[in-house]
């Protein structure tokens, strides 16, 4: 198959950039952008096109599915590889492009070069990046030199311990990988939204991400100038804090979506009809008055909001949060009927925090000194 004139095919592109990660022998742990949301995010296409085409790569014998641990995952799953095939055909597709003219967008001045005044300029391997990642025929290099824009400077501190939830990473990265907009994680206070989302932002440092924090209950006007500051510095031509919305591998998180005010229901209204490229993450306490929700069932049946609902954690990320290897299996069972395996309540326990327990809790003094008592019991 020869290169054609114009843009890459979706196929080379993939297999350009899976090539970047080739290791002999397998490495212990993969990068995050060899999963199907780090594909998109780095190649620029929807999430539904990745398995099209690593099938496609599959069945020509250049690329193989694997099972391995994803560096900051903490658990094994899908990734791809590029196999001897695949970076042969990598070397002829790079051949080809040595005398290929590009337009070449370099911190806004655009001039003309070919690959292999590109190669010459960044490297073989970067310059495979840049045209792997080139959406509309024209490549970037900009002075950030590919780096994901990070706004986290509102995110709290994640937790020193983070212990199971792997069914809900995984519906994450199943809503990354989908052609929903919009998820809505939903969990009373304790159960761990925040605790969760800054994981799977933390895991994924390849994605640009713009962090909110909604409890200083910000207003509509502020929130829209953290999303166009945002947008303006993943593109600098954005004029519009809508335009965060259309960007390609990024991620908007919203924490501590409750109780808000008009002018903000209305905001995430519009957000919610006009999310395009982009990926939002709302996280919202269950018990949000009825009269904040932004939006409705229907857009729940179409597919265009995601739900995800916070349960307690399993018996066995609960032992392990409260920090005794040796407790008796009764008293686990006991602790984790009464606690329902919320977090904030298991880190209370684990640290002996009597007031902490007294205040967010409905125990009484008595069911604290026994769930404490219990604790401590070693088989």
């Amino acid at each position: 198959m020869m290169v054609s004139e114009g843009q890459l095919s979706v196929n080379d592109r993939v297999l350009m950039h899976i090539s970047r990660f080739a290791a002999d022998p397998a490495p212990e742990e993969y990068s995050p952008e060899c999963t199907q949301v780090g594909i998109a995010n780095a190649v620029g296409i929807s999430r539904t096109h990745v398995p099209r085409a690593v099938r496609s790569l599959i069945k020509e014998g250049t690329v193989e599915e694997v099972r391995g641990r994803v560096a900051g995952r903490g658990r094994r799953m899908g990734v791809y590889v590029v196999t001897s095939g695949g970076l042969r055909r990598v070397a002829a597709i790079w051949e080809e492009l040595l005398d290929r003219r590009f337009v070449l967008d370099r911190d806004g001045e655009r001039l003309e070069v070919s690959g292999l005044e590109l190669g010459e300029m960044v490297g073989r391997k970067r310059a495979l990046m840049v045209i792997s990642q080139s959406r509309d025929g024209v490549l970037r290099l900009d002075g950030r030199g590919g780096n994901p824009v990070r706004m986290l400077d509102d995110a709290l501190d994640g937790p020193e311990s983070f212990f199971g939830r792997e069914e809900e990473l995984e519906a994450i990265d199943r809503f990354m990988s989908s052609d929903s907009g919009l998820l809505v994680i939903l969990g009373n206070r304790g159960y761990g939204t925040t605790s969760l989302a800054l994981k799977y932002v933390l895991d994924n440092d390849g994605i640009s991400v713009l962090w909110t924090d909604l409890s200083s209950r910000p207003s509509a006007e502020g929130v829209e100038g953290r999303m166009l500051e945002f947008a303006k510095k993943v593109k600098p031509s954005a004029s519009d804090p809508f335009d965060a919305l259309d960007l390609q591998g990024t991620l908007l998180v919203f924490d501590e979506y409750h109780a808000v005010e008009e002018e903000l229901v209305e905001l995430f209204a519009g957000i919610t009809t006009r999310v395009g490229a982009s990926k939002v993450i709302i996280l919202a306490r269950g018990d949000t008055p009825a009269y904040s929700w932004f939006y409705q069932k229907e857009h729940v049946e179409s597919g265009t909001v995601r739900e995800l609902r916070m349960r307690g954690l399993d018996r066995e990320s609960a032992k392990k949060l409260l920090g005794n290897p040796k407790i008796d299996d009764d008293a686990l069972r006991r602790i984790h009927s009464m606690s329902g395996g919320q977090p904030m309540i298991l880190r209370m326990l684990r640290d002996g925090d009597r007031k902490g327990l007294k205040a967010n809790s409905v125990f009484t003094a008595e069911e604290i000194r026994y769930i404490l008592f219990l604790k401590d019991r070693g088989e």
